[in-house]
């Protein structure tokens, strides 16, 4: 259930993130590229993760996940977008 949360939070997060880099003439061309692009960071490592296991077995293949979460950490962190995107404007 946790982990579900954790993910919710993650996807809805990163469709806003791509509704704001779909700007200029094909917003929509852009999103659907970007989407598509997501699914397929989704699709790739879901057909590998259980050769990976068991390669690396349960407690290496943990290791390994954390490890793969850094990158992601730190796109976070230096990725900047207005603070006021996505707000309702007053008035």
């Amino acid at each position: 259930m946790i982990e579900q949360l954790g993910y919710g939070f993650g996807f809805a997060a990163y469709m806003v993130f791509l509704i704001y880099l779909a700007e200029g003439l094909f917003k929509t061309a852009h999103y659907a590229l970007a989407t598509g692009f997501m699914a397929m960071g989704m699709m790739l490592p879901g057909m590998l993760s259980g050769y990976m296991q068991e390669w690396l077995s349960y407690p290496g293949f943990f290791v390994w996940v954390v490890i793969a979460t850094i990158p992601g950490f730190l796109m976070a962190y230096v990725v900047k977008y207005p603070r006021e995107f996505g707000k309702k404007a007053e008035g």
